[in-house]
């Protein structure tokens, strides 16, 4: 793919600001570091100066991205240097050439990446013979988390139609409220942070491969079948059952051992069980850890797996995230470290998971329609998997694609079992 930058612009919001941003204790909870990802779209869009015009229009909704984390306290600094670079380059050949994108360290041409914490969100917009688009972006996850970039992708979509938003963002941190006493019940201090310095070496990501599985509705449904029988009376979700599956077939794929303990990270949205509003901007999510020995995973099935990880997200009730909440409230003056920043880039035995089915990605319309795909650009972190709705002419045909980072050696025993349901 032959990507050539030919010009590059700061896009400022259309309201200025003036102000500092406090981090909640959700946001120093998260790792500051970038997510990339690419929407793609394969039918003519409005052109790069509307696109433009709707981002500058969203960041006066969304200012957080437009600022910078500070140096000197855990917060973002807005101020008349706040803005997002934006840089256009033109691709050789047609789109249509070059789909379906499969994962490889080159798309990572078609996104920028700060070296460093700031600026808080890069854009890229990548233009083909044809007119098809490409927009590539990173985002800082410290400032907000998948649910606030889903809500502001929408936002800028709508703006650049030129339509009034539907669900403007929430930023009132004051929904975050610590009881009185603050009443912190469990031990936050070792689960979501640690006293651990940040690693030092990490796995060479040569060694790792991105691969992409579908699975069909059938196959879904013949998974959700199976694990109702295990257990009678109890149904799983989608996304519990897929998850199971992939857990299990990770797991053997990379040899792991009987009596090895493994386990996933699932992230959780407070939003729901805290009774805050989804347009609520800013992190507002925690881990859940489903545990077993990899022996029983595999040897139980799909229902097995499904039911720890229902239990395990459950056990993330609305006490625990009120005592998070607390325990930030009794921390509020100390340096936090948060866990994800003192592992390294392979998590084997365990994975982590993010999920994208609940995002709105079908209403990512930039003047021509929504995108044919949405997917993370090249991911460096083995274990880590990423659960996204199928691109599909027909709505409700795609299925479930499933991004899976593996070590090199892993990834071809997995595409092996990955629709052996057993």
């Amino acid at each position: 793919m032959e990507v050539t930058h030919q010009s590059s612009s700061f896009v400022k919001p259309e309201t200025s600001f003036n102000k500092e941003i406090p981090l909640t204790i959700f946001d120093k909870q998260a790792s500051d570091l970038h997510i990339a990802v690419l929407f793609v779209y394969n039918t003519q869009t409005a052109n790069n100066a509307k696109i433009k015009q709707g981002l500058a229009k969203a960041l006066a909704y969304f200012p957080q991205l437009a600022g910078r984390l500070s140096a000197d306290s855990p917060s973002i600094i807005l101020d008349d240097e706040s803005g997002v670079p934006v840089f256009e380059t033109t691709v050789a050949g047609k789109l249509e050439e070059f789909l379906p994108l499969e994962p490889c360290p080159s798309l990572n041409e078609l996104h920028p990446y700060p070296e460093g914490s700031n600026p808080l969100l890069m854009i890229q917009l990548n233009r083909f013979d044809c007119g098809g688009l490409i927009i590539g972006l990173s985002a800082n996850h410290r400032i907000a988390d998948g649910q606030s970039m889903s809500n502001f992708f929408v936002s800028w979509a709508q703006l650049v139609r030129g339509l009034e938003l539907e669900h403007p963002p929430i930023h009132d941190q004051s929904l975050l409220v610590p009881r009185d006493p603050p009443t912190c019940q469990y031990p936050h201090e070792h689960t979501e942070f640690s006293e651990e310095p940040p690693v030092g070496d990490n796995a060479d990501i040569e060694t790792m491969e991105n691969l992409i599985v579908n699975y069909s509705w059938d196959f879904i449904r013949e998974l959700k079948q199976r694990a109702m029988e295990a257990r009678p009376g109890l149904k799983h979700s989608t996304f519990e059952v897929i998850l199971s599956h992939v857990w299990r077939k990770a797991t053997v794929a990379r040899g792991v051992r009987d009596d090895e303990v493994t386990r996933v990270r699932v992230l959780v949205n407070g939003r729901p069980r805290l009774g805050i509003p989804h347009e609520y901007f800013g992190n507002l999510v925690l881990e859940a850890y489903p545990t077993t020995k990899a022996k029983e995973l595999v040897k139980e099935g799909v229902g097995y797996g499904a039911r720890l990880i229902k239990d395990a997200v459950a056990r993330l009730g609305r006490d625990y995230f009120q005592s998070f909440i607390d325990f930030g409230e009794l921390n509020k003056d100390k340096e936090l470290v948060p866990s994800q920043d003192v592992e390294d880039n392979f998590l084997v035995p365990d994975l982590e998971v993010n999920s994208w089915l609940g995002f709105q990605f079908h209403e990512l319309d930039m003047g021509g329609g929504a995108p044919c795909a949405f997917m993370p650009s090249w991911i460096p972190m083995e274990g880590l998997v990423i659960i996204v709705p199928a691109p599909s002419q027909e709505k409700g045909k795609g299925g479930i694609n499933v991004i899976v980072t593996l070590f090199r050696e892993h990834a071809e025993a997995f595409r092996q079992i990955a629709h052996n349901i057993e």
